[in-house]
Formats: structure tokens, sequence, C-alpha cells
């Protein structure tokens, strides 16, 4: 009997399949489970550089100074994420203003995304022209009739806020290919092997792929003229009393030397491209400066 408890157990524990990650535990303090996806560079959770993304950084350094609470980190898809974004407790560290408004409390911003980027094989420089050219989203879709090769797209969902109204009037024809699963990117693999024209992602993403997957070929990004945005990253919680206590530590913390500090480990993956850095320090430093 206990054998056949023991493993009815286990498969009970199979069948939950919760990947968190607990740190040392205080029966005392409450408890923030963070709430993060796949997507190199910010989360890296397997290989050579687990745990070494920018944004695994900037939530190490949270925890480290939220010492007053008990940390769970949790890995999720999307549709997983949006089930769990609003229970209790929930935080995430690193996520765009606009999702749950008057549901989530948000801190200060603290860091940018730049603006999406039109990734292709590197054999289209030719007929697209060289490093520097700024392609037009509209043409891509319209004039050329490529190919736009997509993670799923969810209606309630903004994946790519920006250029989503451009992509909405092909969604269900052949020039939009959704990958079957809720992965956060596009692996460039795909493109590579002539799966899609182009995929969407940011000036990181091409080195990342390289660095953290091992990925081959050559590739080469492109601006959109329809996406020239830099767009407000935040830390966010369930807006519950617990959730506006954490993001009131948060914004304490934020200081224009943390902030260079949070600005370097992004560096580390964007070559220190000198319109972010400018930009950075536009929007986001010159906030915390007296």
């Amino acid at each position: 009997m206990k054998n056949i408890a023991l493993i009815l157990l286990l498969i009970s524990v199979l069948l939950i399949n919760i990947p968190v990650t607990a740190h040392s535990q205080d029966n005392k303090k409450k408890s923030i489970t963070w709430l993060i996806w796949e997507l190199s560079p910010e989360y890296i959770r397997t290989g050579p550089m687990k745990g070494r993304g920018f944004a695994d950084q900037y939530l190490d350094y949270f925890i480290k100074h939220l010492p007053d609470f008990n940390h769970n980190i949790t890995w999720t898809s999307i549709p997983r994420f949006h089930r769990e974004a609003l229970l209790a407790g929930r935080c995430t560290p690193h996520i765009w203003g606009h999702f749950y408004p008057n549901q989530f409390a948000y801190s200060k911003p603290y860091t940018l995304t730049p603006p999406h980027v039109a990734i292709f094989h590197k054999s289209y420089e030719k007929r697209l022209g060289p490093p520097g050219t700024i392609l037009s989203f509209v043409d891509l879709l319209g004039r050329e009739k490529f190919t736009l090769m997509t993670p799923k797209h969810y209606e309630d969902q903004r994946r790519y806020p920006i250029l989503h109204p451009y992509i909405l009037p092909y969604i269900g024809s052949k020039q939009i290919k959704q990958m079957p699963h809720s992965a956060n990117e596009v692996d460039l693999r795909l493109i590579a092997r002539g799966r899609a024209d182009f995929s969407l992602g940011y000036p990181t993403t091409i080195g990342a792929q390289k660095i953290d997957r091992g990925i081959k070929g050559d590739f080469i990004a492109y601006d959109l003229k329809e996406h020239q945005t830099y767009n407000n990253i935040h830390v966010g919680c369930f807006g519950d009393a617990q959730g506006r206590e954490v993001i009131a530590k948060i914004d304490k913390m934020f200081n224009p030397a943390m902030l260079e500090s949070f600005l370097k480990l992004y560096e580390k993956w964007n070559a220190r491209h000198p319109k972010f850095r400018k930009t950075f320090y536009d929007k986001i430093v010159s906030q915390f400066e007296e």
C-alpha cells in the first residue's frame, strides 16, 4: 500500500507540472511568485547561459532587495501567464505597462524595449539593401508579398502592439505562418530553412540566439518605418495590498547608479547601441535625476 501511495503521489506531481524555483522559505513571511518566460536574452532557461539573461539578473536584484518576502520563480507559457497573473502574490519583473489596466500595480518605468525589427536570412540583403536600410512593414506584406512567421496569436493579446494593426488583415492567410505552440519568439533556424521569409524580433535577437542556442547561419535585421517607438518596461504585480506594497518598495530602489548597472547588463547583448543608450537616459534615468 505504501508503494501504491507513493506512485500515486508521484503521478499527481507530474500531472501538476508546475515548473517552480523556490528560494529559501520563512513561514512568517508573505510570498511572491515571479512569473517569467523563455525569451532570450531576456530570460535564459537552459544551456551555458542559463540564468544570465539581462532580465534574469534584474530579477535577482529585486529578490535580493526584497528580503521581507519569500520568493518563488515560475516559468510560464503565454496562456499560463494570463491564467496566473491575476492571482494574489503574483508579480513579473519585466513587462510593458498596458496589461490589465486597473488590476495590476506597476512600478515606475526602469528600462525600455527597442522597436521591433524585421529579421531575414542574409541572402535577402541583395534584394532589400545593406544594414542600416529602413524598410516599410506595409510594403513587406503588401507589395512584396513576403511571408511572416510569428508566435501563436491570441485574440485578446497584442504581441506586437504597434505592428498588430498591419498584421491583422493577413491573419488566416498564407502570408502569416503561426507557430503551433506558445513559444515567445521565432527560432531563426526556421527562417534559415525557408519556412517563411522573415520574422520579427529585437536588435538583440540574432546575437542572443547564436550565443544561447548555438544557431548557425547569417541573418540581417532591418529597422521598420512603422515602428520607431521605445516601450517603457516596469515591474508589475497583481494590484492588491501586497502587490502595491511590493511596487512601493521597488520604486524606492531606483536611482541613476542602479539604472546604469541595469543598462550595462542589457548592453552586453546589444553592442552598446548608441540610440538605445541615449533614449534610455532621456526617458528613464532623467526621471530620477534632481
